[in-house]
């Protein structure tokens, strides 16, 4: 994914740097790795892909930093990341020697001119919403920090959270921080999207005492490694800066939520989960977070009670589909934090299934950034948290999740196995179209139904590299799916049209592109944008046929308007 101006770094210092001192803190920590200054920089690259954004850092910009030089801070917490992951124990941005006082002011260089808040393609609409990117120039002396090597004479507030678990925090603290970004009118203390942290998953899959009952059985007759019943969510990092403003306005006491209350939050649920599969979350993202904000006076002051424990329940599914929102659009680091935020209200509120979705929701977003590992520690974490009386389809759900884990780990009959297991459970679940979010009590996340399953199977299916076997599920799948659910069908007719090029049928991807980009002008969505951006690339070794040029141009964005929007 790329911004519209990719961000590209300095090969000049500036005038002050004779003054500089080298840094010997991350010229240790790089020698530790192994890594060259090159690899280093490819690192940092991928990461910052993870958040949406394209960096162009190369190892003349790692040498700059190691003679003193110091780029802007949130990327110092991706360099902070990448050594972790490398090293694999916690790096901290003060382990980096960039912290202080030292060195006098740098060259310009490497900021994505979208903003960090503003992980835009060259096809992305740009939002009327808030970004971080707004929130940053209005802080003070944010006009002098836009440059990735920008004087610092003090320590700044850190601009990204790394909270050490076990720190008390509420969770209504922390969704305030999470719809920040999002909420008008701008906040000045809005804060900058963090990194996905792999450091932040841990606790989640950390085994403790407990029993497990046989539905979280492992695939194949094994216990869930650890052989016990994973610890409660982890409680995410505090996003800094941000103030509960909810609790500061007025002084009214905060009476008992009543199940009207209780009723209301459940179906602004169903509403918000509906309107992402129709018509993509950039549709919703700044509504679906004022609500949530609006929640947190009563989180955070209401008595505890049956009731209570509802809205808390109510609130974990609104943080689950702002995570959603938030994936959708690729800022990955704000994605994770609310996927935790909900696991930890599911766990307040007694809610052990919200924990399992909540988790199975990690496991898929890892899966998707490329780490099978965490995916599938997570995933048989999410089967480990569902209690006994799971509902057959929300139990198919997690199932499917373990398979597509599975099967990205390469262990072709752990996937299949679990495969069978989510189409048995999802057997077992009652025959009813209206169940989901457009029914009146139905349930808006969790509920799996069977064009679902048939896009995870294709997955497997494409992982264990059985592609026609992938497209055939797919457009089982596409069958299945109502009409109306346009983001869901626009994402499903692009992988497809992407099989179909890989097995050389040219002719039918085409088609396929059509009807997506019939779709997607219907859709706001990051990842819709995201896969009509890459139908250029794909199509330009048969560029001469004309089916191919005329796909082309109805694929380039309109003139003066953007696509999605």
């Amino acid at each position: 994914m790329s911004p519209a101006d990719p961000a590209r770094v300095t090969a000049h210092p500036s005038s002050g740097s004779r003054s500089r001192t080298p840094n010997r803190e991350l010229r240790a920590l790089l020698e530790e790795s192994e890594w060259t200054q090159a690899a280093f920089a490819r690192a940092l690259a991928r990461l910052g892909a993870e958040v949406g954004i394209h960096l162009r850092y190369d190892r003349t910009s790692v040498a700059h930093w190691l003679r003193g030089s110091r780029p802007d801070p949130r990327v110092r917490y991706l360099m902070a990341e990448a050594l972790s992951r490398r090293l694999g124990r916690r790096i901290t941005v003060a382990d980096l020697g960039m912290n202080g006082t030292r060195g006098g002011r740098t060259g310009a260089a490497a900021r994505p001119r979208g903003g960090w808040g503003s992980p835009r393609t060259e096809s992305e609409p740009e939002d009327d919403d808030a970004s971080d990117s707004d929130a940053h120039r209005r802080q003070p002396g944010a006009g002098r920090a836009h440059s990735a090597d920008s004087s610092e004479t003090g320590h700044a507030r850190d601009p990204l959270p790394h909270r050490e678990f076990g720190t008390p925090s509420h969770p209504a603290d922390q969704l305030t921080a999470l719809t920040a970004p999002v909420v008008p009118p701008p906040r000045a203390d809005a804060p900058p999207p963090a990194p996905y942290t792999l450091r932040l998953l841990a606790e989640t899959v950390r085994p403790s005492g407990g029993g497990q009952s046989a539905e979280g059985e492992r695939p194949g007759g094994g216990r869930v490694p650890g052989g016990r019943r994973a610890e409660g969510a982890p409680t995410p990092a505090p996003l800094p800066g941000a103030r509960n403003t909810c609790t500061a306005r007025g002084s009214r006491p905060v009476s008992s939520p009543g199940p009207g209350e209780v009723a209301s939050v459940h179906e602004h649920a169903r509403f918000f989960a509906l309107q992402a599969d129709r018509h993509g979350g950039g549709h919703i993202r700044t509504s679906l977070a004022a609500y949530l904000s609006g929640l947190v006076r009563t989180l955070r002051r209401g008595e505890e009670g049956v009731h209570h424990r509802g809205m808390q329940a109510g609130a974990a599914r609104l943080s689950y589909l702002l995570a959603r929102v938030y994936a959708d659009e690729h800022r990955h680091g704000l994605a994770q934090r609310a996927f935790l935020t909900a696991a930890e209200l599911a766990e307040e509120a007694a809610d052990p299934e919200g924990v399992a979705l909540a988790r199975r929701a990690l496991s898929s977003q890892a899966h998707q950034l490329g780490h099978p590992r965490a995916s599938l520690a997570l995933a048989e974490a999410a089967l480990a948290a569902a209690p006994a009386d799971t509902d057959p389809s929300a139990r198919a759900f997690l199932y499917a999740g373990l398979a597509v884990a599975d099967a990205a780990c390469g262990a072709r009959d752990r996937a299949l196995d679990a495969l069978g297991r989510a189409e048995r459970q999802l057997a077992r679940a009652p025959v009813d179209l209206t169940t989901g979010p457009e029914s009146p009590s139905g349930e808006p996340v969790g509920t799996y139904q069977g064009a679902a399953l048939l896009y995870q199977s294709s997955q497997v299916r494409a992982a264990l590299g059985d592609r026609e076997g992938a497209i055939r599920d797919l457009r089982a799948s596409l069958h299945s799916r109502p009409a109306q659910e346009r983001r869901t069908r626009a994402l499903c007719q692009a992988e497809l049209a992407e099989l179909l090029l890989s097995r050389g049928r040219l002719e039918e991807a085409c088609a396929t592109w059509r009807d997506f980009l019939e779709v997607s002008a219907h859709v706001r969505s990051g990842r819709v944008v995201a896969a009509r951006s890459r139908i250029p690339g794909l199509l330009r070794p048969y560029a001469r046929e004309s089916r191919v040029r005329s796909l082309l141009v109805a694929a380039s964005p309109p003139a003066g308007g953007q696509p999605g929007g």
